[in-house]
């Protein structure tokens, strides 16, 4: 059987059946760290029913996979992290990923976009990095957080990335904003 035919048909059982078949959970994020403690952020994601949120030592914002999944390098996690790109104008954003990705051949920006989840605009960046063993590709989601924004990243390495990434963007598109009178989205 030709290549071209085979990785193919290898990448579509890999990622139909396991990733999409589980069932998923709404969680709200609530980082332990001094100074909000218990305080949720005003966002909600699903995830894998067996997937949880925690805050691991060393490391700066949550983690969202499997309790078994080892931050940073495991493809399973979601980083969610405090950014200080403001997202008053997403357009803008767009822009300047997309400028920025022209002028640096130490990564590439093949997909910029502004994308709403649950009525809130964001920017939703798949990136490609690093050389050889090192290579990775990531999806985040940039969403508004005050006058910053909050990400939320899925990265694995290259090879792995075609396969991990319809669940990434099954996982990120599925945030939404925390409803003020605590309906549940």
């Amino acid at each position: 059987m030709k290549a071209t035919i085979l990785i193919p048909m290898l990448l579509a059982a890999a990622l139909s059946p396991a990733a999409f078949a589980q069932d998923f959970q709404r969680i709200e994020l609530k980082p332990a760290a001094a100074g909000v403690q218990g305080k949720p952020l005003p966002y909600t994601i699903e995830v894998p029913k067996d997937w949880q949120a925690r805050q691991v030592a060393g490391y700066p914002g949550l983690w969202i996979g499997p309790a078994d999944a080892k931050p940073p390098e495991d493809a399973r996690l979601i980083w969610v992290r405090g950014s200080q790109v403001p997202l008053a104008e997403p357009e803008k954003v767009v822009a300047n990923v997309k400028a920025n990705d022209e002028k640096e051949a130490s990564w590439s920006a093949p997909r910029v976009e502004v994308r709403e989840v649950g009525g809130v605009r964001g920017v939703l960046i798949q990136t490609l990095s690093g050389e050889g063993d090192k290579a990775r590709g990531s999806l985040t989601l940039k969403v508004p957080l005050a006058n910053v924004s909050l990400d939320f990243i899925g990265s694995a390495p290259k090879a792995e990335f075609p396969k991990m990434l319809p669940i990434y963007e099954r996982i990120l598109l599925s945030v939404r904003p925390v409803d003020p009178a605590g309906k549940k989205p």
